[in-house]
């Protein structure tokens, strides 16, 4: 009979620790450059709005528009500015309007520059926790997958990845979706792995957060339906999953409910919503919902199937249908690196399948992915890559697949360094700048404007950046037209800029067209692009898109000198 010696408990420890302190530092390194970087961006154009919804949410008036979001991001960040006192938006002249839009500068900008600064800092901490927590799921998953060694370098690409660590700091939901909509994966693949009591009680709570984070997760229910049909129990589980769900709703949004009358929507329902939709719609519509719940579901049914934004990719302006905006997205926006991980990963799979060893985490990671790429594509709303952050995570668990294949020679274990070390220096390069990244297919961010704007490079985060241009290049002063919601008198000293009119409404300006005097000029990407301008307006701007620019602040701020 063979003995095995007992391993000291203190030695077990020493190697338990040994084996983690490499994560430990790679989450430590993350947290402080998304410290960092939630001090150092400028504010982004739709966190003050949610900022401003928060705080109602915490103040029990969860009654804003527009309510583009689930709570579970105001129930995360509402307590910062009632915790610091902050001017309460019910006092302002413009209530009435119950827009967060309109109501944002009292409760973030009233206070003077350094009050506000100091509530954007502490209302983004929160939101810090999220790309942490979405590194260490896919460690976890990597890890039961394929081992320490590509668990900790799934984590790292995880951790690089531009646009992840770009918006990880930002009063925004992409990212805490994209964590829910990971950990409803991992769950849901362990509770198929393995079904039981209390898997199928964390898979379930796990689909709950995902659905409170953004309206579009809620895709994953006939997921979790398929998983419980499929694995037991297949009464109580389809039963237990609806009443969690609905239960979650009503508790996230207080209570507050209402019958869910159709006859009165704006645009009308059948509009937007397909025929099986518009059946379930009626189903359900005999079921109390919460107010702010429906009203969020047709700004996004209306936003996805209507043509209510405009948009750009490749050099026009775009409304309604455009199949290729997220594949080109993908294609200039996620790290070519990563993008080689994940097609080797591919092919690895479909190798497994055709020797019949397809694995269930394939199936789930790679089922998920397509399900949410493929709503994208068909969506008509094309406002940012940012859209399809929750596919990114998943797509770097398919290169895992790669790395294991190549884990097995020293040409293929080189190969993934060279790839790590890519991704690093690209990642650092643009860094704290990620919302502007754009790969070397584009040719860079410098380029990226090329071919796609908005929150794709500008989303008015570059105050700060030209504040430092204007001092490093000791300017006088800047005439500035600025695309965002930050606000330049608490960025820039007095005197070095003026704030100038531009045709945000045709009362504003009747030229058609900007016939700038001399000056150096300080115009928004967005701007100079012009789709963001109303109809009749959009080559207002047209001097300076004719022109390079003599100078950039950050990547979504150009400056252009007009001689005299």
């Amino acid at each position: 009979m063979a003995w095995r010696a007992a391993v000291p408990t203190g030695t077990k420890y020493a190697c338990e620790v040994k084996r983690a302190l490499p994560l430990v530092i790679l989450l430590a390194a993350q947290a402080s450059a998304l410290l960092w970087e939630a001090w150092r961006l400028g504010v982004t154009a739709d966190e003050p709005s949610h900022l401003t919804a928060s705080y109602m949410y915490w103040l029990g008036r969860d009654v804003l528009y527009p309510s583009d979001t689930p709570p579970l991001m105001r129930m995360l960040v509402g307590w910062v500015p009632r915790a610091l006192g902050a001017p309460s938006p019910l006092d302002d002249l413009q209530w009435s309007s119950r827009n967060s839009y309109d109501l944002a500068p009292r409760v973030l900008y009233s206070q003077g520059a350094a009050k506000a600064r100091r509530l954007m800092f502490l209302a983004r901490l929160p939101f810090i926790l999220f790309p942490l927590l979405i590194t260490l799921v896919v460690w976890a998953w990597g890890r039961a997958l394929f081992g320490d060694g590509i668990a900790l370098a799934l984590a790292a690409c995880t951790a690089l990845e531009p646009t992840l660590l770009g918006h990880g700091a930002l009063i925004k939901s992409d990212v805490m979706a994209t964590w829910g909509c990971l950990l409803f994966t991992w769950t849901a693949w362990r509770y198929w792995c393995t079904p039981g009591r209390l898997r199928l009680a964390i898979m379930t709570g796990a689909l709950v957060l995902a659905v409170l984070t953004k309206f579009t997760l809620l895709a994953l229910i006939p997921v979790a339906l398929l998983v419980v049909l499929w694995r037991g129990p297949r009464l109580a589980g389809p039963i237990l999953l609806a009443a969690a769900i609905y239960i979650g709703i009503l508790a996230a949004y207080q209570l507050r409910t209402g019958p869910l009358d159709t006859s009165y929507w704006e645009p009308p329902l059948d509009s937007f919503v397909g025929r099986g939709e518009l059946r379930l719609v009626r189903i359900l519509s005999h079921v109390p919902w919460p107010t702010q719940f429906v009203r969020g579901l047709r700004f996004i049914g209306a936003a996805s199937r209507n043509q209510s934004f405009s948009a750009y990719l490749f050099g026009q302006r775009i409304q309604g249908s455009a199949p290729m905006y997220f594949p080109a997205a993908l294609a200039l926006k996620f790290p070519v690196p990563l993008q080689i991980l994940a097609l080797a990963g591919i092919a690895a799979m479909v190798s497994q399948a055709f020797r019949r060893r397809t694995t269930s985490a394939s199936v789930f990671i790679c089922g998920v992915a397509l399900l949410l790429f493929g709503l994208a594509v068909r969506s008509h709303l094309h406002i940012g890559f940012r859209h399809i952050l929750p596919i990114l995570p998943l797509l770097i668990l398919i290169g895992g697949f790669a790395l294991h294949q190549w884990g097995r020679g020293r040409l293929g274990r080189l190969a993934a360094a060279g790839l790590l070390l890519w991704l690093a220096v690209s990642s650092l390069r643009i860094y704290p700048q990620g919302i502007s990244y754009f790969n070397e297919w584009a040719g860079g961010p410098g380029n990226g404007w090329k071919y796609l704007a908005d929150s794709n490079l500008d989303w008015g985060q570059n105050l700060p950046e030209l504040a430092g241009y204007v001092a490093e290049h000791k300017l006088a002063s800047v005439k500035l037209y600025y695309f965002g919601a930050d606000m330049p008198e608490y960025r820039m000293r007095a005197g070095t800029f003026t704030e100038e009119v531009g045709p945000w409404n045709p009362t504003l300006t009747t030229a058609r067209r900007l016939q700038p005097t001399p000056g150096v000029y300080a115009v928004s990407v967005n701007l100079v692009l012009g789709f963001v301008l109303p109809p009749g307006y959009q080559d207002y701007f047209a001097y300076f898109r004719e022109r390079q620019p003599v100078g950039r602040a950050g990547y979504s701020i150009f400056i252009y000198r007009v001689p005299g």
